[in-house]
């Protein structure tokens, strides 16, 4: 978790504080500390500090009087919420893709499916390549306000992603679903893929939402 030299530091701790809540290194409501941040990643007190600031506007981290700051932890009905706006923006997206997407793109969405079947088996990995599938999948919407949203609601969402992909057998049942997606995409049928790609994320829902509710 060291930072290099070529870009804000700041967006570079931000970054790697990211990815260690997504991966669970770092656990919701667990205690961030300044100075072990400072160790961890090499950047000054100053630089953590707006990192922590940028992640909380994020909500992946929540500023506690008194206290420090914490990891974000997400509500059974925060979770809900959550999930109930990414079923709607991932199948406008889906349907859209069909009908808009090029050549190049398909391809590009295929290969993302093709390396998470190949990954399986680290799921650490399946974060970042289901990260690159939702952002070509948006891209290839060419609706960019659902693309902002939709990356600003997928940093709120990382944790639970993180959860349901960890449940036993989702990995699996992720795979199966995103190739009904694709295949879906190959017929033209705009309307199977925005169905396909709600009951995918209501399939994720249920595998997250059995998690939180059974570790509550």
């Amino acid at each position: 978790m060291q930072v290099q030299r070529a870009e804000p530091i700041r967006n570079q701790v931000a970054r790697l504080v990211r990815a260690a809540i997504t991966d669970l290194r770092f656990k919701p409501g667990e205690l961030l500390i300044e100075r072990e941040l400072c160790e961890l990643t090499g950047a000054s007190r100053p630089s953590v500090r707006e990192a922590l600031r940028q992640l909380e506007s994020e909500g992946l981290v929540t500023s506690v009087p008194g206290k420090g700051t914490i990891v974000t932890t997400v509500t059974p009905d925060e979770a809900r919420q959550l999930y109930d706006v990414r079923a709607v923006l991932e199948g406008l997206a889906g349907r859209l893709f069909t009908h808009s997407a090029t050549p190049e793109q398909r391809a590009a969405l295929r290969a993302a499916v093709d390396r998470f079947e190949a990954e399986m088996d680290n799921p650490r990995s399946l974060i970042a390549i289901k990260d690159e599938f939702y952002d070509v999948l948006f891209t290839g919407s060419g609706n960019k306000i659902a693309h902002q949203v939709a990356t600003g609601l997928q940093r709120r969402t990382s944790m639970l992603r993180s959860t349901s992909l960890s449940a036993e057998g989702r990995p699996p049942e992720t795979l199966r679903e995103l190739r009904a997606i694709l295949a879906a995409m190959d017929t033209g049928d705009a309307d199977l893929v925005e169905r396909l790609c709600r009951e995918h994320v209501a399939a994720a829902r249920r595998a997250a939402l059995e998690r939180l509710e059974s570790s509550g």
